[in-house]
């Protein structure tokens, strides 16, 4: 069943106007009808069913038929902190990331970051909010990520409770137990950055910065992975120790 987020709090009944993007897509994409049904969900994270009841060139009407009590989000906030990525890669990368469970993607620049994103970052964070969206409601996720861009400064300046950075001198060193021992004792909750160097990887110097503000270095397993598959890499070892185990 298609999913939509509503920024506004549901109650038992839905009304929506032609110049919205739901009722656009719902009514004209997907071509809804009397009694079609469609999911929602509210800006308290809310789910509910709601069914057409009439619907006109201009409006669309709907009643709330069940609310859903389902739990879709990972049960710790993460943030992914990336540089830049060349060409489409980064379109790829915001929905698969959303899709895993990501709570808010920052892209930084970096000392080796060779994409320059300056001119058109208002235009690339509006894409990428939608490219979110959808795959939010892809995925029965029940809140949409944030996708920002800050500077390096700033960066280290999010709050959080613990930051890892994924260090591909970790990973040659044999590190491998950061990861999993810094996801398991995480508190439920808790507010956890992962940074991801660029393609060229991160400077020592931008290492030891990290360290000092305790980001813990981390290795991603024996094989160097690209800047946009490190990421989702981490997310779905995530997934796995908070999860499924």
């Amino acid at each position: 069943m298609q999913r939509y987020f509503l920024n506004e709090t549901i109650t038992d009944e839905i009304n929506l106007a032609s110049n919205q993007s739901i009722f656009k897509h719902f009514g004209k994409v997907l071509r809804a009808r009397v009694g079609t049904q469609a999911e929602f969900v509210d800006n308290n994270r809310r789910v509910v069913i709601a069914e057409v009841v009439t619907i006109t060139p201009e409006s669309m009407h709907l009643k709330v038929i069940n609310t859903i009590s389902a739990e879709a989000e990972l049960p710790l906030e993460i943030s992914v902190v990336v540089s830049p990525l060349k060409n489409d890669r980064s379109d790829w990368f915001v929905q698969k990331a959303t899709e895993l469970g990501v709570h808010h993607i920052i892209f930084t620049n970096m000392a080796r970051t060779v994409t320059d994103w300056h001119k058109q970052q208002d235009k690339k964070q509006l894409r990428f909010q939608k490219i979110a969206q959808a795959a939010a409601e892809q995925a029965h996720r029940l809140m949409v990520p944030t996708v920002q861009f800050i500077d390096w400064q700033a960066m280290i300046a999010q709050p959080k409770n613990l930051g890892l950075v994924a260090w591909e001198e970790s990973a040659r060193a044999g590190e491998s137990a950061n990861l999993v021992q810094t996801i398991r004792e995480a508190p439920h909750g808790a507010k956890i950055v992962l940074l991801f160097g660029p393609e060229g990887g991160l400077t020592t110097s931008e290492v030891t910065e990290l360290t000092t503000s305790h980001f813990i270095s981390a290795g991603l397993g024996p094989r160097i992975l690209r800047a946009e598959t490190a990421p989702l890499y981490a997310l779905s070892a995530i997934s796995v120790l908070r999860e499924l185990i």
